[in-house]
């Protein structure tokens, strides 16, 4: 049976310290037979958590100075990314930015919640699509242009073109954030936050610090205050090149525990 591992952190800095810890000493060796790192993990086999204040700072994972080990998040990083989630500029060479997909549900669901208040369940946040899938298939040719209009003036709100062309070139890839769902309760704004797949050393701090960055700025614009966090992932792990370092966080030389290969 699949061993799910629920998580109640004060902040981000200590979750990301729960689950390395959780994923050195009980993760399952995960051979990655296809994927962006074919090598190795330890991985949890599902993931749930509870974040009660992340917004405390700092963001970042804090690494004790005696350790002589790098911050898996570089300091500045976060506000670097942030456009990543909040516009949809791509760098050359970039499949897809979540921000692609955000950018404009972000100010639709600011303007949805200050419109008809909390009382709704409408303001779900999507990342991806199915059509996704034939970004990993190089035997098809896929694209997609989505045009959003207005109905009364038949003026264009929304145009994007979507295909599969890169991957003549390069491995195929896909979002790794695929969801966040969001309330208003007792006046604060809450995120509920799914990945299809998770790096933990680095990729769950950065990801999880600009989310709630973006998660201020929608409180502050809709006029509640900043809310808890949730998450779920069924593919969290620490991938090989970082083993050693993880076991240094957490002050242990070795992990003797035997491993069931997942």
């Amino acid at each position: 049976m699949l061993k799910p591992v629920f998580i109640i952190a004060r902040d981000i800095p200590d979750l990301w310290y729960q689950l390395v810890r959780k994923a050195v000493e009980e993760g399952r060796e995960y051979k990655v037979t296809a994927g962006s790192t074919p090598t190795k993990r330890w991985e949890l086999d599902f993931v749930s958590a509870q974040i009660t204040h992340p917004g405390t700072r700092p963001l970042e994972p804090q690494i004790p100075e005696g350790l002589g080990i790098p911050n898996p998040i570089d300091q500045g990083y976060l506000e670097s990314y942030l456009p990543y989630y909040m516009t949809d500029v791509a760098q050359p060479g970039e499949h897809y930015t979540y921000g692609e997909d955000l950018w404009w549900q972000i100010e639709w669901v600011i303007n949805y919640y200050k419109k008809n208040g909390p009382g709704t369940k409408h303001c779900y946040m999507t990342v991806g699509r199915p059509e996704s899938l034939y970004f990993y298939d190089n035997t098809v040719d896929y694209n997609e242009t989505i045009v959003v209009k207005d109905r009364k003036t038949g003026e264009v709100v929304r145009e994007r073109s979507i295909d599969n062309s890169f991957n003549k070139e390069y491995p195929g890839t896909t979002q790794c954030l695929r969801g966040i769902d969001t309330a208003i309760k007792f006046g604060k704004l809450h995120f509920s936050i799914h990945f299809r797949s998770w790096n933990l050393w680095n990729g769950l701090p950065a990801n999880l610090g600009c989310l709630q960055l973006v998660k201020e700025y929608m409180a502050q614009e809709i006029g509640v205050e900043d809310g808890e966090m949730f998450i779920t992932c069924l593919k969290l792990g620490l991938q090989e090149s970082v083993f050693d370092l993880a076991k240094m966080r957490l002050y242990l030389e070795e992990v003797t525990k035997d491993r069931v290969d997942a």
